[in-house]
């Protein structure tokens, strides 16, 4: 069983449906394991809020995948698993992103 560190979860606000990644692999909800994997197969520039910022999706590592799983949200997601790792280093909102997603 992989430890809480490894893994993070994302569900969706008011509705029965959630993603999760451990270990470079995303499951759950199969629509938004699609689009979380194609965000992160492109790298996208995702708005992340609360704290507010940009960060890049990616299937390699735990904030990587959370952004691709909000991303995924399309606004509506809440990260089950919360610790201040997940939010180091996004980029803030006075720093010009790419393509958001």
């Amino acid at each position: 069983m992989a430890k809480q560190k490894d893994t993070v979860t994302v569900r969706i606000a008011g509705e029965a449906r959630a993603i999760a990644w451990s270990g470079g692999v995303f499951a759950g909800d199969p629509d938004l394991v699609l689009a979380a994997r194609r965000l992160a197969a492109i790298n996208a520039e995702v708005e992340v809020l609360p704290p507010g910022g940009y960060g890049v999706a990616d299937e390699n590592t735990r904030q990587g995948a959370m952004i691709a799983m909000l991303g995924a949200a399309d606004g509506r997601g809440l990260v089950v698993e919360q610790d201040d790792d997940l939010w180091q280093g996004l980029r803030g909102d006075d720093e010009q992103p790419g393509p958001i997603y």
